[in-house]
């Protein structure tokens, strides 16, 4: 979705604001998928004569796998943002808004940045997770009852080093 900020600044009185689904295919992320479509809101508004603040606010329900046992995992994040800027900072280099020259905002790229910004790139289905057997391959909250096996002798040198 674009927005035309630099109109909205210089000739809205009113605020404005926009519902709209981002569609994010599969691939756009690499250690995690959009599970549905998003529904984006987002509000622009006057703060004072020369600045505005713009609002954005969206839940995004993620697909994952845990970095640690491989376990298919779903959370759910409140994206919540706010922004404050100024024509002088559109018609600038200042400005971190993804803003055209002509003064256009695209709100798709906006959301997409928030959600990489915001969603963990690593995933953990719980935090005390034991991750997967070093012997066996499974995962250690079932219990395999593998015992671990101790280092290779030979390396038993750098242990007498360290200590």
């Amino acid at each position: 979705m674009q927005f035309d900020l630099f109109q909205f600044i210089t000739r809205a009185a009113q605020p404005a604001e926009r519902t709209f689904t981002l569609e994010i295919g599969e691939g756009w992320f690499s250690d995690y998928s959009i599970a549905e479509p998003v529904q984006v809101h987002f509000t622009v508004q006057h703060e004072g004569t020369s600045r505005v603040k713009l609002a954005m606010w969206f839940d995004v329900q993620t697909n994952a796998e845990c970095a640690r046992c491989l376990e298919p995992v779903t959370n759910t994040y409140q994206i919540r943002q706010e922004y404050m800027t100024s024509l002088e900072e559109l018609q600038s280099d200042l400005c971190d808004l993804p803003v055209s020259g002509r003064g256009m905002l695209d709100v798709n790229q906006l959301a997409l940045s928030e959600i990489s910004l915001q969603v963990p790139q690593v995933v953990l289905c719980s935090e005390d997770c034991q991750g997967l057997c070093p012997v066996c391959g499974s995962p250690r909250k079932l219990g395999c009852g593998c015992v671990e096996q101790s280092a290779d002798e030979r390396l038993s040198i750098f242990d007498q080093l360290l200590s």
